[in-house]
């Protein structure tokens, strides 16, 4: 397990989207600057898109890898408890974590502060404004976001108007956008929140270790 792979999942599950209105799938394409010298050598395992299932209060992301693996992320949007199922590298590890064990690991207890900008973009058509959202160790996430569309969002920027699409953000290791490039509505097969059978359940503590320690 690389580094970046405990900080990618911590990333992804941050967003999900409420299907009270909503059921389809939601695509997601990510582009990566500023890489550090640690993770240059590793651009080409860095995911390159998602695609969010949403189905009732359960959203399903999928996040293929260019080893042929895969990270999928299942949050209930109703308590925002989170499995998440590693399968990378040869190794298949699932772990889950409830809205607060969420929370404390990415700092984010206490609620950002938010600024709405003057700047708008279009994105799929759709006009977005822009958001700073800084939290109190003054770490930044940049929203461009459109009230365009009836699709609540639960995810760890708490207070955030309207539906994100796009979200840039910055780490030691990289900056990270990720945009929406396709939103289609339709039937979506049953959403299970289980750990499969060949998958090794580690807690979130060892998850950490491995990130730093590598297998």
């Amino acid at each position: 397990m690389k580094n970046f792979t405990l900080a990618v999942v911590i990333l992804l599950s941050g967003l999900s989207v409420s299907a009270q209105k909503f059921e389809g799938t939601i695509t997601y394409e990510m582009v990566y600057e500023n890489l550090s010298p640690q993770i240059k050598p590793q651009v080409g395992m860095l995911p390159k898109s998602s695609v969010m299932h949403v189905k009732d209060n359960l959203t399903k992301t999928v996040t293929p890898n260019a080893m042929g693996g895969e990270i999928v992320i299942i949050q209930n949007t109703t308590t925002d408890e989170t499995l998440q199922l590693i399968n990378m590298m040869g190794s298949k590890i699932a772990t889950q974590m409830t809205s607060r064990e969420k929370k404390e690991l990415r700092g984010e207890v206490e609620k950002p502060e938010i600024k709405y900008t003057e700047k708008s973009k279009q994105i799929l058509g759709y006009t977005c404004k822009n958001a700073i959202a800084t939290d109190k160790n003054g770490n930044e996430i940049e929203v461009y976001y459109t009230e365009e569309l009836k699709i609540k969002v639960s995810n760890s920027i708490e207070g955030m108007k309207g539906f994100p699409m796009e979200i840039v953000i910055n780490q030691d290791m990289f900056t990270m956008t990720q945009t929406v490039v396709s939103i289609k509505k339709g039937k979506v097969k049953r959403i299970k929140m289980e750990i499969p059978s060949d998958y090794a359940f580690k807690t979130i503590e060892e998850l950490k270790k491995m990130g730093a320690g590598g297998m």
